[in-house]
């Protein structure tokens, strides 16, 4: 993989992990969302937290309202996607450096591993819409 792929990949899997943080922000702020305070209004509550937190408290608003969205294995697996997202965006040019060579990577498991993360990304991504999806038709269904 050409440095120039790697460092567009990098790029467009954090966008991916920032959507997927979004769609948490979404979720969190569809639990809570009256009349008072709309969707809209509710996304400011979650503005600064981080993806841990999100994935806590979605948990939690989950089982306040008695609405299964995700299982515990989504949870997990979720989970699992943040360490990805930490390490992609804390550690991959640190603490475990990515290294290029005359333009190239120089260890292509890396970029196999960074085509593999995007992949669940983006699938996670479309997994999120959907759940806020079917969230949004409870709550609008319960509404009437």
């Amino acid at each position: 993989m050409t440095e120039n792929d790697f460092r567009f990949r990098h790029s467009e899997l954090i966008e991916f992990y920032q959507l997927i943080e979004m769609r948490l922000k979404g979720i969190c702020a569809e639990f809570v969302a009256d009349e008072e305070k709309g969707w809209f209004d509710r996304l400011d509550d979650y503005e600064s937290d981080s993806f841990g937190l999100l994935l806590k408290e979605t948990k939690k608003l989950q089982k306040q309202k008695q609405i299964d969205l995700l299982t515990q294995e989504e949870f997990s697996i979720l989970d699992e996607i943040r360490k990805k997202r930490n390490f992609w965006v804390h550690q991959c040019f640190g603490l475990y450096p990515i290294v290029f060579k005359k333009g190239e990577l120089r260890h292509s498991e890396s970029g196999k591993k960074l085509c593999l993360d995007l992949d669940e990304a983006k699938e996670w991504d479309r997994k999120l819409t959907e759940t806020t999806r079917k969230l949004t038709q409870i709550n609008t269904t319960s509404d009437n």
